[in-house]
């Protein structure tokens, strides 16, 4: 697998190139793990839940969950992205 930061900024982008034979999910949960590079985004407006998916693991500390959601955002104008002015 290669990978290339093709964006720096607070929404920063990446490109990554797996290579024949690589398993997709795998090598993709490794370079998330690897980069560390999470952003919170705090939803404080009505909105609808498009998809919910994730998973819960036990560890010392007990139960966490790793929730990833898509949602959408009701008053957010057309193009405009959450946190943003327009």
């Amino acid at each position: 697998m290669m990978w290339q930061l093709v964006r720096d900024s607070p929404d920063a982008a990446h490109v990554v190139v797996l290579d024949p034979g690589e398993e997709a999910v795998a090598a993709l949960t490794g370079f998330a793990r690897d980069a560390k590079d999470y952003r919170r985004t705090a939803v404080d407006e009505q909105c609808e839940v498009l998809s919910l998916l994730g998973d819960v693991t036990v560890g010392e500390e007990g139960p966490t969950s790793h929730p990833h959601a898509v949602l959408a955002l009701i008053n957010l104008p057309h193009g405009a992205a959450p946190g943003s002015d327009s």
